[in-house]
C-alpha cells in the first residue's frame, strides 16, 4: 500500500506561480521530502534523504528543484510550544538563506505537530513506527507543503 497523497482547497483564483513545490521536513538524521502537481493543488510524499551536513543537504535539494522544475522550497519551521525559536529553526533558516542565494525562493512553514500527525496516519494505515521511521519524515514534509498551499490560498 502507497503513501496517501494529503489533498489541499482549490486556490481561490490568485495566481499560481510556474513550477513544482518541494516541502521540507528538516531533521537531524533523515529529511523528508514532498512534492507538490503542477497545479499546486495535491502535495504528496515524495522521499527521505539521510542528514549529513547542511551544505550537501542544500546541494542535493538544488539537484531535485531542478530535475523535477520545483521554483519554491517551503521548509519546516520546528517552533517550540512557548512560541520560541530553538536550533532547529536557525537550522531551517539558514538553509533557506542558502537556497534563496541559489535562485530557489525558499518559504518557512510552521510544522508543528507534523511529525505526531505523520505517525498518526501511519498507525491509521495500520503500520509501527519502527516498520515506518522514514516513511513518517516524507508524511511531515507532505503536511507542512499541505499547510502552506492551505495558508497560501486564503490570501
Amino acid at each position: 500500500m502507497g503513501i496517501p497523497a494529503v489533498p489541499t482547497p482549490p486556490h481561490g483564483g490568485r495566481e499560481r506561480q510556474a513550477g513544482r513545490i518541494l516541502g521540507v521536513d528538516l531533521g537531524t538524521r533523515r529529511v523528508g521530502l514532498a512534492l507538490t502537481d503542477s497545479l499546486h493543488v495535491i502535495s504528496s510524499p515524495f522521499t527521505t534523504i539521510p542528514m549529513s551536513s547542511e551544505d550537501a543537504l542544500a546541494e542535493r535539494l538544488l539537484q531535485i528543484c531542478s530535475e523535477h522544475d520545483v521554483r519554491t522550497v517551503v521548509i519546516g519551521l520546528p517552533m517550540s510550544a512557548d512560541g520560541s525559536e530553538g536550533p532547529g529553526c536557525i537550522r531551517a533558516r539558514r538553509l533557506a538563506g542558502i537556497l534563496a542565494s541559489s535562485g530557489i525562493r525558499a518559504e518557512l512553514q510552521d510544522e508543528s505537530w507534523s511529525s505526531r500527525d505523520a505517525e498518526k496516519i501511519l498507525r491509521d494505515m495500520g503500520k509501527t513506527r519502527r516498520a515506518a521511521k522514514e516513511k513518517i519524515d516524507a508524511i511531515a514534509a507532505s503536511l507542512i507543503l499541505r499547510d502552506f498551499l492551505e495558508a497560501s490560498s486564503l490570501t
